[in-house]
């Protein structure tokens, strides 16, 4: 039996998430569960001796979670990491690895897309997973190195990803062992919460987005169920349906509804939904089961942009459903991206008048760069690379533009989508009547102090 530590390392700055294969900081005071390690800690468990360190979520500064790290004597260590900290978690990392010496093995974006690359950068670790659902885990954490798929290790040949199509099971996850009291989502009062997955991957091919990498796999049913039992017995009081897209499919998502209606309702959740997928009647659903927000990427409000993204709208469905949301009581955060490749200035307008034209309570812009393993990054139809370059920049703080306008004038018009979005008066008393007052107060300033610390690279 090894003793294994689950890791996520002190965040630089702001809170850095780093779960599920994309590295972002947080725009406000909000961190959720990291997935990967919620998913590790079920399958190693039952075998092996497992503690739980969230540097970010408890907010350690290096020095204090390098001292707790220590004090769990881990031979086997599985990190989160990203792109836009892999320096400051390889300093971390090491120094860890030189007083332990404990294999580390790293998951994120970067063991994901480019871990061969991310191992000459990040000497600390000693492989990369591709993904938390590789069944190479089991086999590292029993110390075993030869023959194992999923895996980037040092000094070995690259190996493919496990490509399987059955249903996503594992054991339940040790939420106990998580600081859940100190994850928060972004316009929740509540003090706590956990993600949950009702399945892995995404069946989409956006084409600024990276996740079709992981193939979709739905999980059983009765996993979910069993597991979201838990979180209500450990009065977890919020959950985080962290799947890329909630169904993905408008029957699966109808199921997974009704299961959660019947067996846990009223436990408050939100999820990532595609507005295509949703209905009025699946949103009614979904209330009825507990849904309290949904997060919905409508991205650009430029007909030619959204098909360059491989994500069309059609404006006419989704003020149907968003206002059916409305009236159910479901709060709506829209998601936008500005400064893709191509953008026009009349492209980043539109996107603004069809920001303040629905009814959503909320709107998190982020800001294009090109991610590793996506469509418009490696090329259309290219898949994820085991080498070359990353684009390192974080989309919530760092404005490069490849659009056809400069950075200088795409951080403008970043701060004009947010303030022109929230400053109007109906607007801002939406947003007052539906939002708790101390979730206010706490995501607004740091929303705010945000507006002050974007990054220019021109």
């Amino acid at each position: 039996m090894a003793r294994v530590l689950l890791v996520n390392p002190p965040s630089p700055h702001r809170a850095v998430l780093r779960d599920y294969a994309c590295g972002d900081s947080t725009k406000a005071d909000y961190y959720w569960a990291p997935i990967d390690l919620l998913v590790l800690s079920g399958r190693l468990t039952a075998h092996h001796d497992v503690a739980v360190l969230d540097a970010s979520a408890l907010r350690l500064v290096p020095a204090l979670a390098l001292e707790r790290a220590v004090a769990s004597r881990p031979d086997v260590v599985f990190a989160l990491t990203s792109d836009i900290t892999l320096a400051t978690d390889q300093a971390f990392l090491s120094a860890l690895k030189e007083q332990t010496g404990a294999a580390i093995f790293g998951l994120g974006d970067v063991a994901t897309y480019t871990p061969v690359e991310a191992l000459v950068r990040a000497p600390a670790f000693d492989g990369f997973v591709h993904s938390f659902a590789e069944p190479c885990i089991e086999a590292l954490a029993d110390g075993h190195r030869a023959g194992l798929t999923g895996v980037v290790l040092r000094d070995t040949a690259p190996s493919p990803p496990a490509r399987s199509r059955e249903p996503f099971r594992y054991p339940m996850p040790r939420h106990d062992l998580f600081p859940w009291a100190h994850y928060r989502l972004p316009f929740s009062a509540r003090a706590g919460s956990t993600s949950v997955l009702s399945g892995f991957g995404c069946p989409y091919r956006c084409t600024f987005c990276a996740s079709a990498a992981l193939a979709w796999r739905p999980r059983p049913i009765d996993d979910l169920l069993a597991e979201l039992e838990r979180v209500r017995a450990l009065g977890i009081p919020d959950v985080y349906l962290r799947d890329f897209t909630f169904g993905p499919t408008r029957a699966r998502a109808e199921q997974v509804a009704r299961a959660i209606e019947q067996a846990a309702p009223g436990l408050p959740w939100s999820a990532e939904c595609r507005v295509d997928v949703l209905t009025p009647k699946l949103l009614e659903r979904m209330r009825r089961g507990g849904c309290d927000v949904i997060l919905v990427g409508l991205e650009s409000g430029s007909d030619a942009v959204s098909e360059r993204l491989g994500k069309p709208l059609d404006p006419a469905h989704a003020r149907s459903v968003l206002t059916a949301a409305r009236r159910l009581g479901v709060r709506v955060c829209a998601h936008f991206v500005l400064g893709t490749p191509g953008e026009r200035r009349s492209d980043l307008i539109a996107t603004l008048r069809l920001a303040t034209s629905l009814p959503i309570d909320y709107v998190s812009v982020n800001l294009y760069s090109p991610r590793a393993g996506s469509a418009l990054a490696t090329g259309a139809g290219a898949g994820p690379s085991a080498g070359g370059q990353i684009a390192g920049r974080d989309v919530s703080r760092v404005v490069s533009s490849y659009a056809d306008v400069g950075a200088a004038e795409l951080a403008w018009w970043y701060r004009a989508a947010v303030l022109g979005f929230y400053l109007r008066p109906a607007q801002l008393a939406r947003v007052v009547s539906v939002t708790p007052a101390t979730t206010l107060l706490r995501q607004g300033l740091g929303a705010l102090r945000l507006l002050f610390e974007l990054h220019r690279e021109d």
